[in-house]
Parts: structure tokens; C-alpha cells; sequence
């Protein structure tokens, strides 16, 4: 369950996301009835689950920066971040083979099916994939349209939080390739594929819009880097460790991936040379469930879970020490505070 920071301020955003893609879908169904399925695909993505984490970073920190978190291009901004993210989505369940988002199948598999139960020509995961791809693309220049008619400071925000997305995947893939476990570049990829496009750019954006960037940019940088960072590791651990229901996703989804995550560098720095021969199985797409629970042995026998959950807790720290200092409004103080502490804490 979502805590009030985000229950109470999304319901605005939400009827955006709806009206936008209602839009879309109605002009293009004009054109042809079959172009109804990419925005239905794209329209069950957003509203599968998400917890609307990035639109509420956005909220908060343009509340307590002095905006009005239900103005016209308050509301426009939070619909373009949550957005985006689906764009990331698609694109990243089709680079992670991710065959299930958020308990329902990914958007390249629900097309994979509909190719191979209408009995099309063609190779059914090569054209699952293309539509995917082109699903994510369509979100992206919706984000584009709902970032219209903003000032050069909230635009360059909003191109730098594109790039840095883009630029962290990339990092990802790579270092997937590589097979390269450190944590140097385990926690690279993490600020830039998640860290700053999930909090600390938010956070910079609401503070543009609230024409108050340059009073608050440092403050939301030094609170929003350990908030992103704890985010990602939270999400490490539950890739290996957390409960499927909860999370959405099959568990041993990223040992099959070779995520190069923090934890499995944190281990390998760790283990003797028996366990090193086990979590040289990451990155095997055959990977069996009794595999998956080898490394998870491994991990909990190097004791790096812990040395993942005491980083988490001590970048929280950190980052409710820095709202200490800060001037913004009470109740956005109060709202990042929870809002940090659960995406350090969370189960799914």
C-alpha cells in the first residue's frame, strides 16, 4: 500500500494520464480501428500497478518549493515523469528478456501471444518485440507533448533527465555483456539509470516549475542522490530476495539477466573460490529455480545482503539529515521524509 505522500496527491495526475491517452486512441482509431491495441497496451501498462513514485519526488519538492501542485503544468509535468517511466518499461522488458511487468505479462509478450494465437506470419517474438519497442516510443513523445510551452531551465532539466535514462541503460546492457560485477560500476549504472531520473531529477523539475530551481537545486541534489541510490538497492535486493506476488516480477529475474547489480558485486568481493564458482552462474537464461537458490545462499553466506541493507541505512540517513537543514514548506518536508524512508524500506 502506497503511503498518503503519494495516495493523496496522484488522483489529479492519474485523470491526466487517462485523458491524454483517450485523446491519442480516439484520433488514431480514425485512422484505423487496429491502432487501438498499442495505446490499450500502453494505457494497461500505467495503470497495472505502478507506484507513482517520480510523479510524487516531482509533487513534493514543487509544493515545498512554493508552486501549486494542481496547476495546469504541475499536473501536465507529473503525467509526462509517469510517462516516461512506461517508456523505460517497455523498452527495458524487451532489452531484459522480462517475459512479466507488475504481474501481468510485458507488453512484448501480451503481442508475442496475440501474433501466436491469431496465427500470423512472421516470427512471433521478433514482431512482440517490434511492437513493444513502438509502444514505448509513442509514450515517450506523449511525455514529449505534456512537457510543452516550459521555460529553458525545465526543458534542459527534462532533456538532461532523458539522456541520463538513456545513458544508465546503456551502462546496464553493457556491463550485462561484460559480465563485469564491481561495485564502482554497479553504482554508476544505478544513479544514472535510476537514482536520477527517479528522485533527483523529479525533485530539480519541481523546483524549476515553482521558478525556484536555483534556490533549491543543490539541497534537492544533496537529499535526492542517497534517496536514488537506497531506491535502487531496495530494488536489488527484491529482485533476488523479494516476493513475487509483491514485486510483480519472477524472482531470479535479474540473476538471469546478469544485472550487475551492487549486491551480487558486493558478494563476489566476498566470496572464496567455491562460491565464486556459483555466482558465475548469473547470467545464465536457463538458470533453474535450484540455481537461483544456490546464489541466493551464497549471497546471504558472503553476508552482502547485509552489506546492501546497512549502505540503505546509512544513505537514509543522510538524506532525512539534509531535510533537517532545509527551508521548504512543513508539510512537503514531512511528505519527502516519508516518501524516502519508503522507497529505502519497501517490500514490492
Amino acid at each position: 500500500m502506497n503511503p498518503s505522500s503519494i495516495s493523496e496527491v496522484v488522483g489529479p495526475i492519474d485523470r491526466r494520464l487517462i485523458d491524454i491517452l483517450s485523446i491519442e486512441r480516439n484520433k488514431w482509431v480514425e485512422v484505423d480501428e487496429t491502432l487501438a491495441a498499442p495505446f490499450d497496451a500502453l494505457q494497461s501498462l500505467i495503470f497495472s500497478g505502478g507506484k507513482r513514485i517520480r510523479p510524487a519526488f516531482f509533487y513534493w519538492a514543487h509544493v515545498g518549493a512554493g508552486g501549486d501542485g494542481l496547476s495546469k503544468i504541475a499536473v501536465n509535468a507529473g503525467a509526462a515523469i509517469e510517462m516516461l517511466h512506461a517508456f523505460a518499461l517497455a523498452h527495458d522488458d524487451v532489452m531484459d528478456h522480462s517475459s512479466s511487468r507488475r504481474g501481468e505479462p510485458s507488453i512484448w509478450q501480451h503481442f508475442t501471444d496475440l501474433h501466436d494465437e491469431s496465427g500470423w506470419a512472421g516470427n512471433s517474438r521478433e514482431f512482440g518485440e517490434a511492437v513493444a519497442i513502438l509502444v514505448g516510443d509513442l509514450a515517450h513523445v506523449i511525455a514529449d507533448q505534456l512537457m510543452r510551452d516550459i521555460s529553458p531551465t525545465v526543458s534542459q532539466i527534462w532533456d538532461e533527465l532523458r539522456l541520463e535514462v538513456n545513458i544508465g541503460q546503456y551502462l546496464d546492457v553493457l556491463s550485462g555483456a561484460r559480465q563485469t560485477f564491481d561495485r564502482d560500476g554497479a553504482r554508476r549504472i544505478l544513479e544514472y539509470k535510476t537514482g536520477r531520473y527517479s528522485v533527483q531529477r523529479p525533485l530539480h523539475l519541481g523546483a524549476a516549475i515553482a521558478g525556484k530551481y536555483d534556490e533549491f537545486a543543490d539541497f534537492f541534489t544533496d537529499f535526492g542522490r542517497p534517496v536514488g541510490v537506497a531506491f535502487q538497492l531496495r530494488d536489488d535486493l527484491l529482485g533476488v530476495f523479494g516476493d513475487e506476488k509483491a514485486t510483480g516480477k519472477p524472482v531470479g529475474d535479474d540473476l538471469r539477466e546478469g544485472k550487475p547489480t551492487s549486491l551480487v558485486a558486493a558478494a563476489y568481493e566476498k566470496a572464496n573460490a567455491q562460491q565464486t564458482e556459483v555466482l558465475h552462474l548469473i547470467g545464465s537464461e536457463d538458470l533453474a529455480d535450484s540455481d537461483v537458490a544456490r546464489i541466493q545462499e551464497v549471497i546471504i553466506e558472503t553476508e552482502a545482503d547485509q552489506v546492501i541493507e546497512k549502505e540503505i541505512k546509512s544513505l537514509t540517513t543522510v538524506a532525512l539529515r539534509e531535510l533537517e537543514t532545509s527551508s521548504l514548506k512543513k508539510e512537503a518536508l514531512e511528505a519527502l521524509r516519508e516518501l524516502a524512508l519508503f522507497v529505502a524500506y519497501r517490500s514490492y
